[in-house]
């Protein structure tokens, strides 16, 4: 089964994603549509079926979060490609965010710089809800992951750059947002 999205493939694709997370001003690139519509499929089929533990810190977040194997060598090596950092593996962490779930910036819980991966897996999320991943330097400058299902964002989180997600409010009651995580060193 084909993984990713045929377009990614194509070396003259890798070359224009590489330069535009190389050479931005904020060193992020969001790609849509970026699996095989069938992976895809099947990616949300096994994230569904995680067993999820809340987890529950109320000066830093509030969200169910489960380990998740994506052994994927066509994605391994297009990050290997587009950051410049051997990979083989990316472990990913689950995260089901709901109503009232969040990600709060707080000076206890600071990031050390890497690569965040970014896989959304929910498909026509409202942004009334809330839950957007979004990224800040500390001086005010905020730069929000916009939802799109079938979606990968790799964002280099450099020296006081934070990631937030934002707090799922009531228009997100009866709806779940899917994202898998994973940073890389």
């Amino acid at each position: 089964m084909a993984e990713l999205n045929s377009i990614y493939l194509k070396e003259e694709t890798k070359q224009k994603v590489r330069k535009s997370f190389l050479h931005s001003d904020f060193p992020a690139v969001i790609l849509k549509d970026f699996f095989d519509k069938d992976f895809y499929l099947e990616l949300q089929r096994k994230m569904s079926s995680l067993v999820f533990k809340k987890e529950t810190v109320i000066l830093h977040h509030s969200y169910a979060v489960s380990n998740f194997r994506l052994p994927s060598k066509e994605l391994d090596s297009f990050l290997s490609f587009v950051t410049k950092k051997k990979i083989d593996e990316v472990n990913f962490t689950a995260y089901l965010l709901t109503w009232k779930d969040y990600m709060i910036l707080n000076d206890r819980y600071i990031e050390k710089p890497g690569i965040d991966v970014i896989i959304d897996l929910t498909d026509n999320w409202n942004t009334d809800r809330g839950g957007i991943v979004t990224y800040t330097d500390g001086r005010g400058t905020v730069y929000p992951l916009a939802p799109a299902g079938n979606s990968l964002a790799i964002v280099e989180r450099k020296k006081n750059l934070q990631k937030y997600i934002q707090y799922v409010n009531h228009y997100g009651k009866e709806k779940k947002r899917m994202l898998l995580v994973a940073t890389l060193k």
